[in-house]
């Protein structure tokens, strides 16, 4: 005679998106770098953890990005561009500086910089380097080009032309 036994099968259904993805919503037409990588994780039905472990940041780090509240590292970027086929930092680019990211993120507007701390900002961020990287180049503090960068500081005469020969 043959033991009884119960058999139980577990399949994962591919028909219906699994229940963590209906609850959320996500745009349609993405407008920021966050809404990017929500929409292409929700539409593979992954976890955050799965792609974070894929894109090598952690969950945290992931989860900013995708709430917007902070900006990806330039050595991350490319990664990104890999991991969504295209590349959403040249068409989430924010128009004013009172955009929907946080203080102290890059943007890059269609128009060309007004002041001299937009200026410097943008030859900083077209060259990739840190502020501190450039702040010990032009021999500043980092704390000063901060101030120059957001506008609470103006450069001096004499630091106009130390920084006269870079082109920006």
């Amino acid at each position: 005679m043959l033991p009884l036994c119960e058999r139980r099968l577990k399949l994962p259904r591919t028909d219906v998106a699994p229940v963590w993805t209906r609850s959320w919503p996500i745009a349609k037409e993405p407008t920021t770098l966050g809404q990017h990588l929500k929409k292409k994780r929700f539409q593979a039905g992954l976890r955050q953890a799965q792609i974070a472990r894929k894109l090598g940041v952690s969950c945290r780090t992931l989860s900013l990005w995708e709430c917007d509240r902070i900006y990806p590292a330039w050595d991350s970027q490319p990664r990104l561009i890999a991991y969504l086929g295209y590349d959403p930092f040249t068409e989430t680019g924010l128009k004013t500086v009172e955009g929907n990211e946080t203080n102290g993120v890059a943007y890059f507007s269609t128009d060309g910089p007004v002041s001299i701390g937009q200026k410097i900002r943008l030859f900083r961020l077209k060259s990739r380097k840190t502020r501190l990287q450039l702040a010990k180049e032009w021999g500043v503090s980092p704390k000063t080009l901060w101030g120059w960068e957001t506008g609470q500081r103006e450069p001096s005469k004499y630091c106009r032309q130390r920084i006269a020969g870079f082109d920006f």
